[in-house]
Formats: C-alpha cells, sequence, structure tokens
C-alpha cells in the first residue's frame, strides 16, 4: 500500500495506528484525584482544589487485575494524571503492583518534585509528561529535573503556551531543545472553557504560526541516542477504495478539520479507556456512549465498538485510537 506524505490530507474511510505496539496496546487514563500545588489561572478549580479524597489502593488493584483479565494477552498502559499524581501517597506502591503484572506505567507531572526524587524512580515509571507552566514553575529546577531523568525512561515535556508568558516558554522550550537528549516535546496550546464549549486561547498571528510550526522548530531536533517503545505515535490514514494510505499526527487531522467522526465505528473503550475522579469508567473523555460504570464499585467493560456521535473531536487521547467508516451495508 502506498504510504507518501502529502501536504492536503488524502480523503480515507479508515484511521488506524501506524505500528504493531500500539495495535497490541491499550491505554487507560486514568484521573487519580485533583489535589494540585499549582493553581494556574487556565485551570479550572475542579482539577487542582484538592476536594476529592484519594481513592484506596486496593480498589484500585482490584479495577486493574480485572483489566489485566479483561485484555488478556494485550499489554495495558496506565497513564495516571491529577491534580498533580506524584502527590498520591501511594503511588510508587501502585506503580509496582502494575509492573508485577507486566504492564506499563506513565503520569502526567509539573516536575515539582525535587530531582533527587525523580533519580530514584527510574525503574517505577516507563514514561512521564512532564507540563511546564510558566505561572509557576521555576525554570533551573524545571530542567534540573528534565534532564535527570532523560533517557531512564520515555520523557515527554509539554509547554503550556501562556500567551502572556509567552517569552518565558519560549526559552525554556529552546533551552531543552539544544541542551537535553532523548526529551520529546511539544507546545501546547492552552484551551478555554475546559470540559464544557472547549475552544483554544486566542492567539496572536505571529504565535499561531510558531504554534503551527513548532515541529520544524522544535520538534525535528530532538538528539535521540536511545529508543523505547511508546502506546501510541502517530496514526495512519487509509482509503481502502483507491489502496492509499498516508501517517498523520492528531495535530495535522484536527488542523485540516478532517477530525469529524460522526456516525463511523470507534474502537474507544477496546484499546482506550478513561477513569475520572470519581472512579467513572469511559470510553473516551468525549464520553461517547454510555457510561461503563464505576473502577470503585460496579462494572461491566465492553467488548465492542460503539458509534460516534459526536461533531468533531479535538482530544489527542480520543483520537489515537482506530475508527471506521460506516458504509451503506453497514
Amino acid at each position: 500500500m502506498n504510504t507518501e506524505p502529502q501536504n492536503n490530507l488524502i480523503n480515507y474511510n479508515i484511521l488506524d495506528h501506524s505500528h504493531e505496539t500500539a495495535k497490541n496496546t491499550v491505554v487507560v487514563n486514568w484521573l487519580l484525584g485533583n489535589l494540585c500545588n499549582f493553581s494556574c489561572s487556565y485551570c479550572p478549580e475542579f482539577l487542582h482544589s484538592g476536594s476529592v479524597e484519594w481513592p484506596k489502593l486496593e480498589k484500585l488493584e482490584n479495577f486493574i487485575s480485572d483489566i489485566d483479565k479483561h485484555f488478556e494477552g494485550k499489554k495495558v498502559y496506565f497513564e495516571f494524571t491529577g491534580g498533580e499524581v506524584t502527590l498520591y501517597p501511594h503511588l510508587l506502591e501502585l506503580c509496582d503492583f502494575i509492573h508485577d503484572l507486566n504492564h506499563t506505567v506513565g503520569i502526567i507531572s509539573n516536575g515539582t518534585r525535587h530531582y533527587s526524587w525523580w533519580a530514584k524512580q527510574k525503574n517505577r515509571f516507563d514514561h512521564v509528561c512532564f507540563s511546564y507552566h510558566a505561572e509557576h514553575t521555576k525554570p533551573k529546577k524545571f530542567f534540573n529535573v528534565v534532564n535527570t531523568v532523560a533517557g531512564e525512561f520515555r520523557t515527554h515535556v509539554n509547554i503550556m503556551m501562556n500567551p502572556d508568558k509567552w517569552n518565558d516558554c519560549i526559552t525554556v522550550a529552546e533551552k531543552i531543545t539544544n541542551e537535553c537528549e532523548n526529551v520529546s516535546l511539544a507546545l501546547q496550546p492552552l484551551m478555554e472553557g475546559l470540559g464544557e464549549e472547549e475552544t483554544v486561547f486566542p492567539y496572536t498571528k505571529e504565535q499561531q504560526e510558531v504554534l503551527d510550526r513548532q515541529h520544524h522548530l522544535y520538534g525535528s531536533k530532538i538528539k535521540w541516542t536511545k529508543s523505547f517503545d511508546i502506546p501510541r505515535g502517530a496514526m495512519k490514514i487509509i482509503d481502502t477504495k483507491i489502496d492509499k494510505s498516508e501517517i498523520s499526527s492528531a495535530h495535522r487531522l484536527i488542523s485540516n478539520k478532517m477530525n469529524d467522526w460522526y456516525g463511523w465505528k470507534c474502537y474507544a473503550g477496546l484499546e482506550n479507556l478513561v477513569i475520572d475522579w470519581d472512579g467513572t469508567i469511559l470510553r473516551g473523555w468525549c464520553r461517547v456512549g454510555k457510561e461503563i460504570g464505576n473502577a470503585y464499585k460496579e462494572y461491566t467493560l465492553p467488548y465492542r465498538p460503539v458509534l460516534c456521535n459526536k461533531n468533531f473531536c479535538h482530544c489527542n487521547f480520543d483520537i489515537m485510537c482506530k475508527k471506521e467508516k460506516m458504509n451503506e451495508n453497514n
């Protein structure tokens, strides 16, 4: 099948993973709680207020054991977020439990733990996504943390592109790109109305151009001396009618306004799962399909894909699972 890249995306009827590791991996995105040591102006209060009690370790382990059985034969990647997930008192025990089941663990963190703490955790995490928040983060400390763990496990940095702190964000992005090895980096646009009717922050024309060209400016300059398995990556769009395909990122699909899968068969719930802060189990953050149950109470995990009922999809997590356009005979 032809996989030549193009500037304009082909019309397609299948969205699938571009590599076998992703096809055989289930990703569970788990919001453990909402306690955070930051209170960013662009972050809704419910994501950092600490109003939710941390779940008991036993309940987490029981649900993870059921996930292990339900997806037998597949690797499961558990990605924990918050709040600030490193504040969870049983995080390290939880990671050990998952590794004992031969699955993998990632976390999303603001990186404020001391770099000596991170240095001790190189066998606990398979992936860490650090988020840089210019309102609160100390650039020198953040850089030291990233530089300490780079190469120990798969490391990614999201620079949260605050328009009011734009120059500070660019300075940190350039320092990491130029001085760190084995660290991927993205300039992350901020969203207004998070959790409701979400729209991208109003960036200037010049700022938007930087965001659009970020792969050329930063991504293409990453220095890799080690390789790591990744549970998700670029997707493959396929037109089965003309036997043609090409590789595309989630961002590119969004930019080309090719992220409307209304009426398509979506494999969310079979390849991805979401656990919300109260234990609610969802197929994706888009909440397609009905709630599956509660991870800390009762649930029945799905066996079949679902029909998409959304007019657009802008969440990378939700985009990066298989989708098939329904034909007239389906």
